[in-house]
């Protein structure tokens, strides 16, 4: 089914037209007579020709009931999207972890940037039995959407490679992620689009995330959510090395907290690494030139470091020579 709004052409999958209908009715003051006409159809005797009558039949009674309403309105909101996006595909997400917006790029030759660009949003037909939380959650899914169409912002689909390989590289997706979460949902509390509280929640994140703050967690969190004008540059930068981004002195790690090398949280920290052997350390900062000893290190990641030295393995690519598990989500 394809609606046309004011901004943006909005199609929907049939599977979630269709369930979508089924949900709002279960108990529904219409039920009987959504039945009653639903039953007739099973009299056209064409197979095909029934499965488009039950097609059209749904369709007809999405809008009736209101459920595209939302959808339409969180779409409708943002002004950068008619004008840089061809259509708006939504369509049924497996589970609630998949439901989201991305913005799909066509390779087609021949097409204009608008005509290769698709926005499409994953849901359950049983989120829209909430509108609030629907809406809110739109509403900072297309926000993302509008970043990444947004010149200021300028938006980069591949996130730099880290040289100190794949796990800083989890770690860096996730810090990104974090941030940019941060900047959409204070951009919605200026806007009335949530409530207060979600600050809380926010900060919470990029407490965790971010735990080399301490003290000063609430005013750097501050400079993302409370602030405008935010570009996908200084958000990887903060990302890739937090501390020189901000200019804050370095602390001593905790207990609990996260390895700088290997990004695993640990309680076994390598005790006066500034003691290590000054080759060690050189090949540390060469493999992280942001490191510095009193960031600290794991005990195994010191082992690991002084067993290269040790066997003269020592060369740069510190997480490609040894096999390190990936680092739990935060």
């Amino acid at each position: 089914m394809e609606r046309e709004n004011d901004r943006l052409p909005v199609r929907y999958e049939p599977r979630f037209i269709e369930e979508a209908v089924f949900l709002a009715l279960r108990e529904g003051p219409d039920a009987r007579l959504f039945y009653r006409q639903r039953n007739a159809l099973y009299e056209v005797s064409d197979p095909d020709e029934r499965e488009r009558a039950f097609q059209s039949f749904h369709q007809a009674w999405f809008p009736r009931l209101g459920l595209a309403d939302q959808i339409e309105k969180a779409i409708n909101e943002q002004p950068l999207l008619a004008p840089a996006v061809g259509l708006c595909l939504v369509i049924c997400a497996p589970a609630r972890r998949e439901e989201g917006a991305d913005l799909l790029v066509s390779p087609e030759e021949g097409l204009s940037p608008k005509e290769r660009r698709t926005v499409r949003i994953l849901l359950r037909p049983e989120s829209l039995r909430d509108p609030l939380a629907l809406l809110t959650f739109l509403r900072h899914e297309l926000l993302h959407i509008t970043d990444m169409l947004d010149p200021h912002f300028g938006y980069e689909p591949v996130l730099p490679v880290a040289e100190a390989g794949p796990p800083h590289d989890r770690l860096v997706r996730d810090r990104y992620r974090v941030l940019w979460d941060a900047t959409i949902d204070g951009r919605m509390v200026r806007c009335g689009w949530a409530p207060e509280s979600i600050r809380i929640q926010r900060l919470n994140d990029f407490g965790h995330t971010f735990p080399m703050f301490e003290e000063k967690t609430g005013q750097v969190f501050g400079r993302f959510f409370d602030q405008e004008l935010h570009k996908h540059a200084e958000l990887v930068a903060f990302a890739q090395d937090p501390r020189a981004a901000v200019r804050v002195s370095r602390e001593a790690p905790h207990p609990g907290g996260r390895c700088p090398l290997c990004a695993f949280p640990t309680y076994s920290f390598k005790p006066e690494p500034e003691s290590l052997p000054a080759e060690v350390i050189a090949q540390i900062t060469r493999d992280f030139p942001q490191w510095h000893p009193a960031d600290g290190l794991c005990l195994q990641c010191a082992d690991l470091y002084m067993a290269r030295i040790q066997t003269g393995t020592a060369h740069s690519g510190f997480p490609n020579a040894v096999d390190l598990p990936m680092p739990p989500a935060p």
